[in-house]
């Protein structure tokens, strides 16, 4: 009875699995497989149980004669059961996680829990089976199900070690907060990506690529699923990703890859459906702006590499640090003789309310705390790319290493610290590096790339497709053809505190905003620090420019997304609202 329970009850969690998500209009029908196994799997053992245990407790209600042991037996099943949610509700909302208290009290009272059942199981001389799982008619229809499940699971298993990939590992790496200008390969005049500039000479260094947006949630969306933000449905907040958007993680697990995911904050959580396609998803160290996360995160993706080096896998690294609150790290004081009001790990509003006073000394301090934590990062980012040298991983893999969105410290004259509201260089110009598999000379590409396109181009590095039926809305980055490639429109957007757009072409860039009718035009190979609005002077390339804005916004109109909301926990509310990400 248990069987056919479970199994009723997990096909309509499959169905309601499985409908958001597309994978059959897709095509991606081992993803759906990996779904009715897992849904499969859980009801059917959960209900199997259930129905095992409740026919228990009524066997032993028919059995049990004495009236005083029965009220004993109720009294300890009831206390124990109170006990378990009690705890177990104090564990989740009150206390840390890891309590060893709440360990110690959950191991106790199950063992009590034993103990008493066990005193009444010696008490009892059992004849039959319990009378509940004797129900007529279930029995062969439930061992036919039981079968088809392992069976189920059986063929999934075959169906990956006969159906191993062939391609190439992929490591992707995004560091948060890390604007293109203080990484050494990019021409910063301090010492602060070692690591990073290591990893470029033997890849191909893209100098100029944009991300989608300047913050994080619909910057790495859009990298994830190769579409813009206005697409997905991003405003102002942070959304849920809509499942039926495919996401890079997706493709590869399709194709039976090992994929694991890493991360350090919330804003690329489960909760807004970054999980999607990962068979792991480690979100320890989202604990906020104070927490100093890069040690942990390269402890768990060396553990995750060493376990699996013989398998083709693709691991997402997600960095923190560089992003504010800024933090001085010992080994990286880039100021020590500042004597000024700030300090390390100084709270972002109290920052931004003590910038209209600001000195220029202060400002640097602020960017030599920032250089800290990049140098910081850097040398934890340089341990794993070590790791896949000691582990002979190294030269077969593709390694992807770029940043969400950069920051800006007081360069518009408006005292802003931070990013998110603006669509100048230094929030949206990002390093992108790319090392391909035996490649072991450095390239540098100088084109204006949008990250939009990455999806497409590791998908296409990898050996592998994304269904046609899911229309991209970057494409695939030819290396071989430079022509096109400076070519390519990138377009930006923001509707945090404000309403901006901006696209990038052939070095020009024009940023737009449509509530107040402003337009700023930047020759960025003349002036690459847009000191100098160009829209009063250059008629043509500005008509040029909003012409191909226009087109843009009359292609994402219509596919634009009612985007869902998350359901933060009231702490979490209060923090985001602290930092300006929700109001």
């Amino acid at each position: 009875m248990g069987a056919i329970v479970g199994f009723i009850a997990g096909l309509i969690s499959f169905h309601a699995s499985i409908v958001p998500t597309g994978y059959i209009q897709y095509g991606m029908f081992r993803l759906a497989a990996f779904i009715l196994q897992e849904s499969l799997n859980k009801w059917m053992f959960l209900s199997i149980v259930v129905v095992s245990f409740v026919a228990f407790l009524v066997e032993l209600r028919i059995r049990i004669k004495d009236r005083r042991m029965l009220k004993v037996f109720w009294l300890s099943f009831v206390s124990i059961l109170f006990f378990f949610l009690s705890t177990w509700a104090l564990r989740r909302y009150w206390l840390p996680e890891k309590s060893l208290l709440m360990n110690i009290l959950i191991h106790a009272e199950m063992f009590l829990l034993a103990i008493i059942l066990g005193r009444v199981l010696m008490k009892m001389k059992w004849k039959t089976s319990p009378r509940l799982l004797r129900i007529r008619h279930t029995r062969k229809p439930g061992l036919v199900l039981i079968v088809f499940l392992l069976l189920l699971n059986l063929g999934i298993i075959i169906d990956r070690r006969i159906n191993s990939p062939t391609g190439s590992n992929i490591v992707l790496i995004i560091v948060d907060t890390l604007r293109a200008d203080h990484v050494g390969c990019y021409g910063y005049s301090r010492n602060t990506t070692p690591s990073i500039d290591r990893l470029s000479l033997n890849s191909i260094l893209f100098k100029n690529a944009i991300s989608a947006a300047p913050w994080t949630t619909p910057s790495i969306g859009s990298m994830f699923t190769s579409q813009y933000p206005a697409v997905l449905g991003f405003r102002d907040k942070p959304i849920i990703i809509d499942q039926r958007f495919l996401t890079l993680t997706e493709i590869f697990k399709e194709n039976n890859y090992v994929t694991k995911g890493i991360i350090s904050h919330a804003h690329v959580s489960s909760a807004l459906g970054f999980d999607q396609g990962f068979d792991s998803y480690d979100e320890e160290n989202a604990k906020g702006h104070g927490h100093i996360s890069s040690p942990s995160i390269t402890e768990k993706a060396i553990r995750f590499l060493r376990t699996c080096k013989n398998r083709k896998f693709f691991l997402f690294l997600h960095y923190f640090d560089p992003h504010f609150d800024y933090i001085l790290h010992e080994d990286y004081d880039y100021y020590p003789d500042y004597n000024g009001p700030l300090y390390s790990s100084q709270p972002i509003r109290e920052l931004r309310e003590k910038a209209p006073q600001m000195t220029a000394d202060d400002a640097r301090y602020i960017k030599a705390l920032y250089d800290s934590e990049i140098s910081f990062t850097d040398e934890h980012m340089g341990v794993v790319l070590d790791e896949l040298k000691n582990l002979g991983l190294y030269d077969n893999t593709l390694i992807i290493l770029t940043a969400d969105h950069g920051e800006e410290f007081l360069e518009r004259g408006d005292y802003w610290i931070g990013h998110t509201k603006k669509l100048y260089q230094e929030q949206i110009h990002v390093p992108l590096i790319m090392k391909l598999p035996g490649h072991n000379e450095q390239e540098i590409m100088h084109e204006y790339l949008g990250l939009i396109n990455l999806m497409p181009t590791i998908v296409d590095y990898a050996g592998l497709w994304i269904p046609g039926e899911y229309r991209c809305e970057g494409q695939t980055i030819d290396m071989s053809d430079i022509e096109e490639l400076g070519n390519k429109t990138i377009f930006s957007q923001t509707r945090r505190w404000t309403s901006l757009q901006s696209v990038t072409w052939k070095g020009w860039k024009l940023i737009y905003n449509p509530i107040v009718k402003s337009r700023q035009l930047f020759d960025l190979q003349k002036d690459p620090a847009e000191s100098r609005n160009l829209a009063r002077e250059n008629d043509k390339a500005l008509n040029a420019m909003e012409v191909v804005l226009q087109k843009w916004n009359s292609q994402i109109r219509s596919k634009k997304t009612q985007a869902e909301e998350p359901d933060f926990a009231e702490e979490q509310k209060r923090h985001l609202r602290s930092l300006g990400y929700l109001q």
